[in-house]
Order: structure tokens, then C-alpha cells, then sequence
């Protein structure tokens, strides 16, 4: 088994129709021809969009049934235009027979998984299991950036910089919610929530929902509070990946002054009275009044009391009752000193914004004013502060000297993301999941991190020496055709893995300049934990990669090797090729004469040999029909005409004396090859070219 006996067919029908796909073929990709395998992108697709779903078939092409162990593929580079989105598509009830039609179901598909690329952000060292990486999700479909500017935001209105936040991060569904918070202003609670959960709702293309986030609020009378504690149940749940907060007064901001203990309010140095935040009565009345933020008690229309925020006066322009129940709680919060702070939490007012725009402006307590701003990976850092946001917009910062809440401002860029409805005739976007924005890298699914040089040579002679990267795992050399000079014997190029030298051999002569040169370092890892931009591996990398390099999700597709199985006879052919009833009145010797298969030849297919005669048969495939009659005085042939060898071989003698008319010998073939799934997607827009293509990388182990 050679490296040019992996390859990759096309099935019967290659394109974007609905009725294109079905069996393999022997027809393969032949790497670097253009269009092989999608169309060429035309002014209208930049113009409206497209959408293209296409099926391949990754396959062990050998002509015997030897096996490749551990068979895997996926997409090892994207096309230079951000426009274009390429993807592999892992769906559990794909078949040999579908077309795009029965495919496209499958793409919204609660099992289905999607794998596609992404970029390092930072360097990771050698023994490194923390990746950050540009993004955890890619377009499936057609869409539309909107970007728009958001200047001069707060945290939140000035009442409400009081808050404190706990947040819990959701890893499934949360229903249930249960903090502990040791400083809560027990003495008068204040305290409110809010989450984000995921729904259908609004118009996609075609009439179809979009999946959107909701950010549901709670109030206090909507929590439960036991001392220190605060509960809740949920309905909806928290969604997967987003966040559930809890806003509260703290002890270490703010103290409550009880008006059971004296009527009047004393001030320490730096304090004052929090607006909106004083409870008191009027005589005669039972009724509790709450200042309305402006220094004033209000009742009919009437002021009938005022107070200093800075003081804690009271003027009673009525008489005012001071006295109260332990229910009423009657009093004032108080803001302890001139507050600072040294951390700070909140939730952008959208989840989808440009990560690397964030930028935050405040006062230290002398009333220098500092910046600080966000990277592609979320990390913040500026003057005395260092944080992360969310890839959901959930903002957490801290400051190395105290900061001023409310001086505390920010801005970003809001990213609309809308879905291109799909042209007349073509594939009804809106069935497909989350609005078009698919998860490509899945916890406990491996990932291959590459690093890799390409260069372009315009002339290769023999004899000369190239520089390239050192310690690669994967080296070749593709010329103007597109063809590749790798071979067993090294007829046309060497590498010193140790130096990285690359020296071109004689049979460089048979090649066409110029010429693209290409070395990765490559290495498989399994992801354990992915939060926001950050995946987690099992294990440790062997070597360093930097930022830049290439980060895949892995379709795994198991072992490939040509088989057959459940062997067996039937007494009557009833054309179910599941049946498991009585044996016929004679065997099939495939004890002695087994069935031949060949990895190029055999299909996955459910066969039946059914006799006509004692003599003569017809062999039924489940879905290739009637193919092949034949009789036992000569060997079982039918050849598979889209791979140009036998589907299988049953030696002439293995039928002995045949079958009685009406009795069959049934079992399966199992193919060395498995078909996959490849969508692409080009957005509205122009972008200037590089390089308009993508790479399939296929591997596996020889057994």
C-alpha cells in the first residue's frame, strides 16, 4: 500500500443538482486541477451567493483487500477569500445511494457534525494543551456582515453601577440556579438576574425561523432568597455556552442605615445617600414612600419631604412617620466613601460584535483616565488592566489600581450577521441550523495543528538544494499541471528531515515549471474542553507551533478494508434482503471458496444471488438492482462498470450442485471507501483572489 493508493472518487453524478451523488466511481480528484470538484465561482455567485453541497468518496484503491487503519480526513487549508466558506460535513445516516437531495435533510440533522479550520491566535510551546484560536465556528451558509459602531457605552446606568455580579457558564441546559453570595446587603437585599437562552424566532430565507440568542431578565421578586443564598428555576434553561448572572448590592459598597435606630442619617467622610434608594412614611399614613432619585418624597402629586444625598438631611415640609415594622424595613443605603474598584463584569448588549473591537476607557481615583482594548482571541489588556470577553460579549476585567465605576465607558462594534435567501431553484437555507453558524471543532473529537511553508519555485534543476521547514511530517512538491513529484523511490526530490534540506533529483526533467513546494509539520491531538476561543487538548503537543497556524477538526471514518458478511442461504426469496428464515435445501461452499473482493471493486451493498434454475442465477444488488445472471459452471463476475473491476468474485465451484429454483444465497459487501459530505458557500461581495481553493487532506495507517 502506497500514499498515491489513497484517493479520493467522485460518485456517479458529481454537482450541485438535486440528483446528483450515488455510488462511487473510479473517477478521482486529481489534486490541484481547477473545478474538480466545485464549479468555478462566477460574477452572479459573488453577486447574489451560492450555496453548493457536494458528495465524495475517500477510499483505499487497491486491487486486493488489504486494510488502512484509522481512516481520516479533513480540510487542511481554506480558500483566501473571506467570502468563501468550505466545510466537511459528518452525518450518521449518510448512505452510498443518496443524492443531494436525501443529503440536504441531513445537514439539520441533530447528530450531524460540522469540521472546518481555523487560525492560532497566539504561539503555543512545546508540551502546550491550551489553543486560542480565531474562531470556534464557521458560515455554513450565504450571509452579510452589517458592522456598526457602538461609542461611548456604559457598564450600565449610573443606579445600577452599585451592582456586583456572580455568573454561572452553562455546559448543557441549566434549569437550576443556586449562589452564594457571603457580602449581600442583607440588611436590605437588592438584587436582580439576567441569562441568554437560544430560540427560533423572526424570518430566515424562504420564510424560515433564524435561531437567535434572548437575554432573559429576572427580577427580585422572581428569585428566592434564603439568607445569603438566591435561587431559581428556569424556564427556559440556560443554553449551552451562555452565561446566567446575578446583580447584587454588596456589603463592600454600600451599608443600610435603619431608621428604627435613629431618624436621623450620619455620614461618614466620602459618603452619601444612594438615589432612589431611601424608604420612609407620612404621618398618618401606612403607605411606604421611596425617594424618586431627584431628592424628593412624593405622595398625591405633592412634595411632602426632601433630602440631601450629600447631607442625609431630611426636610419634612408634612410630617414624616420614621417608625416601622421589620418589614418595612424603613431607612437608607448608603455608598461607602469615594468607591473604587478593582474588577469589573457585564454582558455586552449583543452577543455577535466584532471580538477585537472592544475599547475601554477609565479614571484611576487621582483621575488619570486610562484605556484598554480587545485582541481576536479576547484577551484585553491596557494601562493597570488585564481581562477577557467572551465570544457571547460577557465582559470581565480587572484593574491593578482602583478604578472609578462610574467613569468606566466602552466601545465595540456590533456585527450583524444576516442570511442571504436562497436564488430561485436553489437549496432553502433557512432548514439549515442556527441560522447558517455551524460549531466546527466538538469536545472529544480530534484535531490536526499544522504548521505550514509554501513557496514557489520558478525553475527546480537537479542537484539544487532548497531550504524548508525542518522536522516535517509531510513534504511535496506540485508542478504547473498540478501533478506531484512525490514518488517511493525518491526518483525526483529528498528531504533531511533533520535539516530540512530539500534536493531536487533527476527526475525533476519529466516536470513542468514553475513550482509550488509545500512542508507541514503536523501533529493529531483530542480536544477535552472548549470554552469561547480557547480549546483545551487531552495531551500534550510534541513540538511548538506558532501563531498562524492551522487548527482542523478531524472527520474520523474508521477502518477501510473490502468484507463481506452474513453469508447465508434461503429457502425462498422473497426480495428482503434482511431475511434471517430457513437455509435452502444446499450450501454455498465459501468455506473453501470464499468470497474474492478488492478494495477498487466493492460497493456497500446488500446482494442477493437468486437461482433461476438448479443452474443458473441472478444476482440483485439492494440498490443496484438486477446487474448479473450467470450459472454454476462458470465464476460469478459482475463487474462493477463505475470502478472498472468486479463488485465481487464467487469461484464457480463454491456453488457445488446450485440451489433449487426460488432458493437464494444472500450477504453483504462492505466498501473500502466512505462517502463524505463538502459544502461550500460564497457570500455576497467582492474580494480580491489569491487563492481560490482548499485542501482535503486524507490519512490513515497501513495495517
Amino acid at each position: 500500500m502506497l500514499r498515491t493508493d489513497l484517493k479520493i472518487f467522485k460518485p456517479q453524478r458529481i454537482g450541485n443538482e438535486l440528483y446528483a451523488g450515488g455510488h462511487r466511481t473510479s473517477n478521482a480528484i486529481v489534486s490541484g486541477k481547477l473545478n474538480d470538484v466545485f464549479s468555478s465561482i462566477s460574477d452572479i455567485d459573488h453577486a447574489r451567493s451560492s450555496f453548493d453541497l457536494v458528495k465524495l468518496y475517500p477510499a483505499l484503491s487497491t486491487d486486493d483487500a488489504s486494510r488502512l487503519q484509522d481512516a481520516h480526513i479533513f480540510l487542511s487549508d481554506q480558500p483566501d477569500d473571506a467570502l468563501v466558506n468550505v466545510l466537511l460535513v459528518e452525518a450518521q445516516e449518510q448512505k452510498d445511494t443518496d443524492t443531494v437531495a436525501d443529503m440536504l435533510p441531513l445537514l439539520s440533522a441533530e447528530t450531524t457534525k460540522y469540521h472546518g479550520t481555523s487560525l492560532l491566535t497566539a504561539q503555543v510551546a512545546a508540551q502546550g494543551q491550551s489553543l486560542t484560536v480565531e474562531s470556534v465556528s464557521r458560515s455554513l451558509t450565504p450571509s452579510i456582515k452589517t458592522v456598526s459602531s457602538k461609542i461611548g457605552l456604559r457598564p450600565q446606568a449610573e443606579e445600577l453601577a452599585i451592582y456586583r455580579t456572580k455568573r454561572l457558564l452553562s455546559y448543557g441546559k441549566i434549569s437550576e440556579v443556586n449562589i452564594e453570595v457571603p457580602d449581600l446587603l442583607t440588611q436590605s437585599p437588592n438584587f436582580y438576574a439576567e441569562y441568554q437562552y437560544q430560540a427560533y424566532t423572526g424570518q430566515g430565507s424562504i420564510g424560515g425561523n433564524r435561531l437567535v440568542t434572548i437575554t432573559k431578565k429576572l427580577t427580585q421578586e422572581e428569585l428566592t432568597r434564603v439568607g445569603n443564598s438566591i435561587s431559581a428555576t428556569l424556564n427556559p434553561a440556560v443554553t449551552k455556552d451562555q452565561y446566567f448572572t446575578l446583580f447584587y448590592m454588596s456589603t463592600q459598597d454600600l451599608r443600610f442605615h435603619s431608621f428604627t435606630t435613629s431618624q436621623t442619617i450620619t455620614l461618614g467622610a466620602g459618603e452619601r445617600v444612594l438615589k432612589g434608594h431611601v424608604r420612609l412614611k407620612k404621618a398618618t399614613e401606612e403607605t411606604i414612600y421611596t425617594d424618586d432619585g431627584q431628592g424628593r418624597f412624593i405622595s398625591a402629586g405633592y412634595v411632602f419631604a426632601t433630602i440631601n444625598y450629600d447631607t442625609g438631611v431630611i426636610t419634612e415640609i408634612d410630617p414624616v412617620d420614621y417608625s416601622g415594622t421589620i418589614t418595612e424595613n424603613l431607612g437608607a443605603i448608603i455608598e461607602k466613601g469615594d468607591r473604587t474598584i478593582s474588577a469589573k463584569q457585564w454582558q455586552l448588549p449583543d452577543s455577535s460584535f466584532a471580538r477585537d473591537s472592544l475599547y475601554i476607557t477609565y479614571e484611576s481615583a487621582t483621575g488619570t483616565t486610562f484605556s484598554a482594548s480587545s485582541d481576536l482571541s479576547g484577551n484585553i489588556t491596557g494601562t493597570n488592566c488585564t481581562g477577557t470577553v467572551s465570544e457571547t460579549g460577557y465582559v470581565d476585567i480587572e484593574f491593578s489600581q482602583g478604578v472609578k465605576p462610574a467613569s468606566i465607558t466602552y466601545d465595540y462594534n456590533q456585527v450583524e450577521v444576516t442570511t442571504v435567501p436562497s436564488p430561485p431553484g436553489g437549496f432553502d437555507t433557512s432548514t439549515l441550523p442556527n441560522n447558517g453558524n455551524v460549531r466546527i471543532f466538538h469536545e472529544f473529537t480530534p484535531v490536526s495543528v499544522q504548521n505550514r511553508s509554501r513557496s514557489n519555485a520558478a525553475t527546480l534543476t537537479s542537484g539544487q538544494v532548497l531550504n524548508v521547514l525542518a522536522d516535517a511530517d509531510f513534504i511535496d512538491i506540485v508542478d504547473s499541471t498540478g501533478a506531484s513529484l512525490w514518488s517511493v523511490t525518491d526518483d525526483n526530490y529528498s528531504y533531511d528531515s533533520a535539516t530540512g534540506e530539500l534536493t531536487i533529483n533527476a527526475g525533476i526533467s519529466a516536470f513542468t515549471a514553475p513550482y509550488i513546494v509545500t512542508a507541514i509539520q503536523s501533529e493529531l491531538a483530542l480536544i477535552d474542553a472548549i470554552q469561547g476561543n480557547q480549546i483545551s487538548l487531552l495531551t500534550p503537543l510534541s513540538r511548538a507551533y506558532p501563531a498562524g497556524a492551522t487548527l482542523s477538526s478531524v472527520q474520523v471514518l474508521g477502518d477501510f478494508q473490502a468484507q463481506t458478511k452474513d453469508e447465508r442461504t434461503l429457502a425462498a426469496w422473497q426480495n428482503n434482503f434482511a431475511d434471517f428464515g430457513a437455509g435452502a435445501s444446499s450450501a454455498i461452499n465459501t468455506t473453501q471458496y470464499p468470497i474474492e473482493v478488492t478494495n477498487i471493486g466493492v460497493i456497500a451493498q446488500r446482494w442477493a444471488i437468486v437461482f433461476t434454475s438448479t443452474t443458473a442465477y441472478n444476482v440483485i444488488g439492494e440498490f443496484v438492482g438486477n446487474i448479473y445472471s450467470g450459472d454454476i459452471l462458470n465464476d460469478c463476475t459482475p463487474i462493477n462498470s463505475f470502478a472498472g473491476a468486479p463488485y465481487f468474485i464467487l469461484r464457480k465451484a463454491a456453488f457445488g450442485a446450485g440451489l433449487n429454483p426460488g432458493e437464494a444465497f444472500l450477504f453483504e459487501t462492505i466498501a473500502a471507501s466512505k462517502p463524505i459530505m463538502v459544502t461550500r458557500s460564497v457570500s455576497p461581495g467582492h474580494s480580491e483572489i489569491v487563492r481560490d481553493n482548499s485542501t482535503l487532506s486524507f490519512r490513515g495507517n497501513k495495517d
